[in-house]
């Protein structure tokens, strides 16, 4: 570590942080407790801001991203609001430091079952977390899912919506069909809150091609996202709607029309999203992921993957 003796007094306010931020990551902290004074809700969007790649204190920073989350939970929401917190998933969602990603993607996981982790490890900022539940996000599911979004950008949705599609999955009247679409607000799929996937996965079975086509980018990211930690089938119901029925004429009609939506860029995207999922059968249907394969997705993947 490089002397701090002739550093200057380092403060709490905004430019001082930044202008630490830029300093080599072996320079020393301006105190002992720096990480846990930075962690604060006055700082979160600071925070996350100095988690770029090109930030020479990057790792700093992420570490100070683990402390606020284990503070939002040991505090019950008093020291960081729960709504802060998921403000700053949303948003490190479209990072591109890994480092963040991995914290996005254990913080959901930690915040949904809080009881089962080492709280100690959240509030102190630590990153020496069980390898054996944290595998992911490898690089190759990251790659899937940054596929799936440039290859459905700009789809439109069909005639039937979400809660609308969750309705008749319940058998609902049309009546409650009609009311439930008025949730479905959001502007394009990427918008789609992951609760909504998670919650109306049998909505599935309901969408017209089209919709079929707007949802299912939505279905297989929150997949992939959350395949490992959550305990809603809507993952095995997103690898079942590729699955082509054989034995009744009628759904085969209907599986190919909705297959059939989707343009070639599309399809190598479902190819690389069920090759990655026919891996797992523990925490999916996997058997199924490679059925759907043979049956018709195979032929979309470029010859030189596995």
């Amino acid at each position: 570590m490089t002397d701090p003796e002739h550093e200057y007094e380092m403060g709490s306010i905004l430019e001082n942080i930044q202008v630490w931020a830029q300093k080599t990551p072996d320079t020393e902290w301006p105190h002992q407790d720096w990480d846990m004074e930075m962690a604060s809700s006055e700082h979160a969007d600071l925070i996350l801001s100095l988690t770029s790649e090109d930030c020479p204190q990057s790792d700093f920073f992420v570490s100070c991203l683990y402390i606020l989350v284990g503070s939002c939970v040991a505090s019950s929401g008093a020291s960081i609001s729960r709504a802060k917190i998921d403000d700053l998933l949303l948003k490190g969602e479209k990072s591109s430091n890994k480092n963040v990603l991995h914290w996005v993607d254990r913080s959901r996981a930690f915040l949904k079952n809080p009881e089962q982790y080492d709280q100690s490890i959240w509030t102190g900022g630590g990153w020496a977390l069980d390898d054996e539940i944290w595998r992911y996000p490898d690089e190759e599911r990251v790659a899937i899912i940054e596929e799936i979004i440039d290859a459905f950008r700009g789809v439109a949705r069909g005639e039937i919506t979400l809660h609308e599609a969750d309705v008749w999955d319940d058998y609902g009247s049309e009546e409650e069909a009609e009311k439930a679409r008025e949730l479905d607000i959001e502007s394009s799929w990427e918008e789609i809150p992951d609760e909504w996937i998670e919650n109306c996965g049998g909505a599935l079975s309901f969408y017209d091609p089209q919709s079929w086509q707007y949802y299912i980018p939505a279905y297989m990211i929150w997949a992939l996202k959350y395949f490992r930690i959550s305990d809603s089938i809507a993952s095995d119901w997103t690898i079942y709607t590729f699955d082509l029925s054989e034995n009744n004429p009628e759904l085969k009609q209907d599986d190919m029309e909705r297959f059939q939506q989707l343009n070639q860029k599309q399809s190598a995207a479902v190819c690389r999203f069920l090759r990655y999922m026919s891996r797992d059968n523990e925490r999916v249907d996997g058997r199924v992921a490679k059925k759907a394969l043979q049956k018709y997705w195979g032929e979309f993947c470029p010859i030189n993957e596995n």
